[in-house]
């Protein structure tokens, strides 16, 4: 009797932690799509600033500066984007090992 009521006890708590873990798996997808769309739109934003900065740089030293302007801004703007996806990753692991404990 006493076995039979560890079993179920023990069957309910996994069957709790199954689904936290399956809603934290979901949230954890939401995080990285959401992440994934915002690094898309800094990107296409950033690069379109770097594209607007070197087609008003005109010709001679003004193109050479503001090519070297918008190369540098296309850089950050790599940066910035790798950096949401990287921390969006972080946070959904994060919450993913939570619900595993």
């Amino acid at each position: 009797m006493k076995e039979a009521a560890t079993q179920k006890v023990t069957a309910t708590v996994d069957s709790a932690k199954l689904k936290a873990i399956a809603e934290a798996e979901k949230q954890a997808a939401k995080i990285r799509a959401d992440a994934k769309s915002l690094s898309a739109k800094v990107k296409k934003e950033g690069y379109l600033q770097a594209d607007s900065i070197a087609a008003k740089g005109g010709t001679g030293l003004g193109a050479v500066a503001a090519n070297a302007a918008a190369s540098q801004l296309r850089k950050e703007t790599d940066s910035k984007s790798a950096r949401i996806v990287r921390e969006a990753n972080a946070r959904a692991d994060s919450l993913i090992a939570q619900a595993k404990r």
